[in-house]
């Protein structure tokens, strides 16, 4: 169950899992009390799905981590979506009843926390979005 207080606006999480800045809330997500892997939907190489939950609030989190490989230069792209979920959208992703590739539907009327490292970066900006993404298999 998720905690109202210091959340977004839609209610999800708890000032640390959802804190405004996203670099904060990235720093939570990956601290030993931070948000933790509950579930593995999807772990190919280069697709890793999985329904994770924060170590203070409970709030459930569906991760979609994307890989291109990068045939020239190695330097892989890398993008990683973390947007909550209700214990019951966490409960149908486990079950199969929501496939990984529509957990981006989910994000309507929801910020999500977002990594992009494309491959002519130095290093990857994490940022707030909101709304419905694509969800994509990398290679």
């Amino acid at each position: 169950m998720a905690s109202q207080d210091g959340g977004d606006r839609a209610g999800f999480g708890c000032v640390a899992c959802c804190a405004e800045d996203a670099a904060v809330a990235q720093a939570h997500h990956r601290s030993p009390d931070g948000v933790r892997p509950e579930r593995m939907i999807r772990d190919d190489s280069h697709f890793i799905v999985s329904v994770q939950r924060c170590g203070l609030c409970s709030q459930a989190f569906v991760s979609v981590f994307t890989e291109y490989i990068d045939w020239v230069a190695s330097q892989d792209a890398q993008y990683r979506t973390v947007l909550p979920i209700t214990d019951t959208e966490a409960d149908d992703l486990v079950a199969g009843r929501l496939s990984p590739h529509r957990a981006g539907a989910l994000g309507h009327g929801r910020r999500h926390l977002q990594s992009d490292w494309p491959s002519d970066a130095e290093e990857p900006s994490v940022y707030w979005d909101s709304g419905v993404f694509e969800v994509r298999e990398g290679h």
